[in-house]
């Protein structure tokens, strides 16, 4: 049996720093995800984009 999910990782638009990852449905037709997440290098809360 296949799996229905997939791993994604989110990566800061700042510093380029992979700092989570997520799981999400392989289901889903949307854009990439765009969170606005704690980057801790940068110490500031940024905008993290979707990277596979």
């Amino acid at each position: 049996m296949a799996k229905a999910r997939t791993i994604i990782h989110l990566e800061c638009t700042e510093c380029k720093e992979r700092n989570y990852s997520k799981m999400v449905s392989k289901k889903r037709k949307f854009e990439k995800l765009n969170l606005k997440k704690f980057c801790s290098k940068c110490r500031v809360h940024n905008m993290h984009k979707e990277i596979k």
